[in-house]
């Protein structure tokens, strides 16, 4: 029986663990789709609050290009004309830096006044006579800031360009509680990180969410751990550990109880018997706990009338009929 008991543990614990393995292997991938949409949740919205943004400055500048009074000083392309009228506009932009106005034809450069103008700053002034370009970061160190041109208009016609020179500090404040634990964010342009947010993990074997800012060149990189937390982790295999023990436990007692029933109606049987054989007579009372065992008792009983009914030595001829194949599926 103890043998039976062990087969039948350790099958129950294999069966046990399978599903436990199961079950976890399901909830990991529930925790990394949970943890998924909610990294992309978190980077799309800190994307759309930087659109915003940046679309809310596009939508002034356009207002300032529009304006007859610019159209007039780019018209003149007197240099001290157009510097006067651009520290005029810089009242309009609380984080500007530096405005400047340009009209084509001319080599636009300044590193006189902070922001320096970079060759970065050349390019985009000089491709926005040509097509508009998106807002970029621009410059080195001290010089660093956010550069948005527009192109001035008379009717079709691109008669010059502003370069708005701005603080971009409002760029790393967006995303920089946007992190939750065992989550990194960077706001990236190409190469170069804008902002970061979170703790700094492992990215080589992180998970990661990428999303575009509209209205900019940037990226939003949502680094996150890949499955679950070591706290669940362990909480999770208490949690089996514990059901298993508990399971090993009821397989010992149940067992233990079994044995102990067992051997009462074992000592009955032997009772029984032993009174067939040396009496000769069978008594009504043989108290057994298993139900299986009262079937014994009845054919033990039958058989001793069997062999009353036949004073002969030799074995009775109908001794077949006395039969204990069932006598276990009561």
């Amino acid at each position: 029986m103890v043998r039976l008991f062990s087969w039948l543990a350790a099958i129950t614990m294999l069966m046990f663990f399978i599903s436990g393995i199961g079950v976890y292997w399901m909830s990991r991938i529930v925790v990394m789709h949970t943890k998924e949409e909610s990294a992309t949740a978190v980077a799309k919205a800190v994307a759309t609050t930087l659109s915003a943004q940046i679309e809310l400055l596009n939508k002034t500048i356009d207002k300032i290009v529009d304006d007859p009074e610019v159209l007039a000083v780019i018209a003149s392309a007197n240099p001290a004309q157009l510097s006067a009228t651009a520290i005029k506009l810089e009242k309009y932009f609380p984080e500007v830096l530096k405005i400047r106005l340009f009209v084509p034809g001319v080599s636009p450069t300044d590193d006189r006044i902070v922001p320096k103008m970079g060759f970065a700053d050349i390019e985009m002034v000089r491709e926005t006579f040509t097509k508009e370009r998106l807002p970029s970061i621009q410059g080195e160190n001290a010089d660093r800031h956010l550069a948005i041109t527009r192109s001035i208009k008379r009717g079709d016609q691109i008669v010059g360009v502003i370069l708005v020179s701005l603080s971009y500090d409002f760029i790393s404040k967006n995303i920089r509680t946007a992190a939750a634990q065992d989550e990194y964010i960077e706001l990236k342009q190409d190469l170069l990180a804008l902002g970061v947010s979170g703790s700094k993990i492992d990215t080589e074997k992180a998970v990661n969410v990428r999303v575009k800012v509209p209205n900019a060149d940037w990226e939003i990189i949502y680094y996150y751990a890949n499955g679950m937390d070591l706290s669940a982790m362990s909480v999770s295999a208490a949690i089996v550990l514990v059901t298993a023990l508990m399971t090993l436990l009821a397989f010992f007692s149940v067992h233990r109880k079994l044995s102990g029933l067992l051997t009462q109606d074992v000592n009955c049987m032997i009772k029984a018997i032993k009174d067939m054989m040396t009496t000769q007579k069978l008594y009504s009372a043989y108290p057994v706990n298993l139900t299986e065992m009262h079937s014994v008792i009845s054919t033990l009983s039958q058989f001793k009338r069997v062999l009353d009914q036949d004073s002969d030595e030799s074995m009775p001829d109908n001794y077949d009929d006395v039969r204990m194949d069932n006598f276990f599926d009561d």
